[in-house]
């Protein structure tokens, strides 16, 4: 079984010999099963590669071709046969690094490498078993503070971009995660938290691109659950039947999902929307018929 999940990575390995300077090699008669093995293998997780290219065009680049194939090599040469313990630690170090980057990327911190060893070399060469529990909690203590304080870093420059993007517009502040005014009024009722209100909405990036969000098209103003809380913010600038444009930020709008839909945090986003207030009678109806069902 060891040998079977290895396969792939020595595969990565005769996928960098063929993929060298842009050329692929090939079988001869005289290649032995395993060559064989090895060298579909490698066919096939080179087409991964190139798959992910195909979405990531910068991994199309010969530059960053080569660097994957270094990288291969470099994986294939730091393991030791017939040495497992220090095998382990190879493969923890990787993911770890992995893990780091990733971090780092993402929560904008700088990793010291040096402290992760030395306490790993103090736990795993002590007489005593650490407190998991302690470092658990505490690890949970730390990552909080530092979520928090990515946190407070995204929504001061996302404000920042929007506040510049929407003057630039001529649109006026109706808080520091909201721009706009209405832009098509009417004499209809104005409109409280708590309204029930039907929504037309519409999303999209400064540069025109729609998006399309799973936003509620009915609810209650103010319930979050129903629309996010610039959506309330803008609704209760305007009257039932007016349409009203707006800006916001991903990261008031979608908050930690702006990546999941492809949006920086601080991305500007432009929302026209037209609130319609659902009748007081309507609604004690419609109430009436659920209880009775």
């Amino acid at each position: 079984m060891k040998i079977l999940r290895l396969l792939p990575v020595a595969a990565l390995a005769l996928a960098a010999v063929s993929c060298q300077n842009g050329t692929g090699g090939g079988l001869s008669a005289t290649s032995s099963e395993t060559d064989s093995l090895m060298y579909y293998l490698g066919q096939m997780n080179a087409s991964e590669y190139l798959r992910e290219a195909n979405r990531d065009t910068t991994l199309k680049e010969v530059s960053q071709k080569q660097a994957y194939i270094n990288g291969v090599r470099a994986g294939l040469a730091a393991l030791k046969e017939g040495n497992e313990a220090y095998n382990k630690g190879v493969m923890l170090g990787i993911q770890m690094a992995d893990q780091m980057i990733k971090f780092s990327e993402s929560m904008d911190v700088k990793i010291n490498r040096t402290s992760y060893v030395g306490s790993l070399s103090s736990a795993v060469m002590a007489d005593t078993m650490p407190n998991t529990a302690v470092a658990q909690s505490e690890f949970r203590k730390v990552m909080q503070n530092i979520e928090q304080a990515k946190d407070e870093k995204d929504k001061a420059a996302s404000r920042a971009s929007l506040k510049t993007v929407a003057e630039a517009a001529g649109l006026p502040k109706v808080s520091d995660d909201l721009y706009g005014k209405a832009t098509d009024t009417t004499d209809g009722e104005a409109l409280t938290k708590g309204d029930e209100v039907t929504v037309v909405t519409q999303i999209t990036k400064t540069d025109g691109e729609e998006l399309r969000l799973p936003l509620s098209p009915k609810g209650k103003i103010g319930n979050n659950r129903n629309f996010p809380e610039p959506i309330s913010e803008a609704i209760l600038t305007l009257k039932s039947g007016e349409t009203g444009e707006f800006m916001t930020t991903a990261y008031a709008l979608l908050g930690q999902r702006a990546k999941q839909m492809g949006l920086e945090r601080d991305d500007v986003l432009k929302i026209t929307v037209t609130p319609t207030l659902v009748p007081k009678a309507a609604d004690d109806e419609n109430k009436t018929e659920a209880k009775a069902k």
